[in-house]
């Protein structure tokens, strides 16, 4: 697997014209939450996405 590229926060991405305002906002949001600390580690993810797969694919009457 590559290396993950590295992000600079302070720096704003460029906006590209498909993106519209809810979606910019939603993203600003994220970040503002991450820099708050209010996210779960990728360990954890990783554990929860697999109980989350198993669950949703035993549901009966899809």
């Amino acid at each position: 697997m590559g290396k993950a590229k590295e992000f600079d926060f302070e720096k704003p991405a460029p906006v590209i014209d498909e993106e519209d305002e809810a979606t910019l906002a939603a993203i600003d949001e994220g970040i503002r939450d991450a820099k708050a600390g209010r996210a779960v580690p990728i360990e954890e993810v990783r554990k929860l996405l697999s109980q989350w797969i198993t669950a949703s694919s035993s549901r009966k009457g899809r």
